[in-house]
């Protein structure tokens, strides 16, 4: 009599945006801290969290079935497969009526299978419909964003969704960030390096500015970028509205965004000095200072009103989105790292 091992059998499903990737595995333990554990000793990778988990008799063998089962939607050289969680769990469910071997049961000392409550879900939110974004796309995008993360070794953090104009993810640092945001109806996309204006520590958006006031260095940064992709700057105005950020009419500081190779001394030194007034002076410009700002309603309105701002520093290498590949993101990352480093410097 061969040896089986009871367990679970789990789909897990990119954390917070809904992407057409799944990873499956097997655990003889709770499914939920089998998923803590991957994404704390993973790094290049998404974070992830539970959808699914099936309890059955012997999880060893189920899991080799399915991955046998689902093998032309593997991703080559990655460990997850081109199809959602939902569509996962229901081609899970398939092979496993198709076959007599593999039996469901409950475990003692953990909750119930999903398979016999199919409602149990991690995750309780309504997905989103995708208006822009076809199937194969959307696998194009998880590809693309699962690149972002290899090529930095971070564990992405999203924003975003992809029936939204624009999704994509971070590194979730507290500072200076990379980031990839992704614009399917535009055929977009950009690699950047970003400094909000929060508190993190020590407020650093307010280093990086009082550094440059005092010491310019941006300027001697921008000659050693490669000049064969032009790269922008937007030094923006965020308006707070408790943790929301609503569009205004003055966002852009120094009036609108700039190429690096057209910025002059004078133009960097006037939106430095405007930036910094996005900070209040009579805290050592380590807090928001308070602005008359005009919010764009959703209606198109214009609303005149008194609110928290804050400066926040982006600078981006933009590339066409449809065409792009890991080569594309490697050369843009290593164009920007220059980038990367000064703010990391000055902040």
């Amino acid at each position: 009599m061969t040896n089986t091992l009871s367990g679970y059998v789990y789909i897990l499903e990119v954390a917070d945006i809904d992407l057409p990737v799944c990873k499956i595995g097997m655990t003889t333990r709770d499914p939920v801290a089998r998923c803590q554990e991957i994404n704390k000793s993973s790094t290049g990778d998404f974070i992830w969290s539970v959808a699914y988990s099936f309890a059955v008799n012997d999880c060893q063998k189920f899991e080799r079935l399915i991955h046998h089962k689902l093998t032309p939607l593997r991703q080559k050289r990655r460990e997850f497969f081109n199809l959602g969680a939902d569509d996962a769990c229901k081609a899970i469910v398939s092979i496993l009526e198709s076959q007599q071997d593999i039996k469901t049961i409950t475990l003692a000392d953990v909750a119930p299978s999903a398979i016999q409550n199919p409602e149990m879900k991690t995750k309780k939110t309504k997905r989103p419909q995708h208006t822009f974004t076809t199937r194969h796309d959307a696998a194009e995008y998880s590809a693309l964003l699962q690149s972002f993360c290899t090529i930095l070794g971070i564990k992405g953090r999203p924003f975003g969704q992809l029936n939204k104009p624009f999704f994509g993810m971070s590194d979730g640092h507290e500072g200076v960030q990379w980031n990839i945001s992704l614009r399917p109806q535009d055929n977009i996309a950009r690699i950047g390096v970003n400094l909000e204006g929060l508190m993190y520590k020590n407020w650093p958006i307010s280093r990086l500015i009082q550094s440059e006031l005092s010491t310019p260095r941006l300027l001697d940064v921008i000659q050693e970028l490669d000049p064969a992709n032009e790269v922008s700057m937007t030094f923006a105005r965020d308006a707070w509205q408790v943790a929301s950020r609503p569009e205004i009419k003055e966002k852009y500081i120094g009036g609108k965004s700039f190429t690096l190779s057209e910025l002059t001394a004078g133009q960097w030194q006037g939106v430095l000095k405007e930036a910094l007034e996005c900070l209040e002076k009579a805290h050592h410009y380590q807090k928001r200072s308070q602005q008359a700002v005009t919010v764009i309603k959703k209606d198109g309105d214009h609303q005149l009103r008194t609110m928290q701002v804050s400066p926040h520093l982006t600078i981006w290498s933009s590339f066409t989105l449809s065409s792009a590949d890991e080569q594309t993101l490697r050369a843009r990352i290593n164009q920007l790292d220059a980038i990367y480093r000064w703010m990391n410097q000055v902040s």
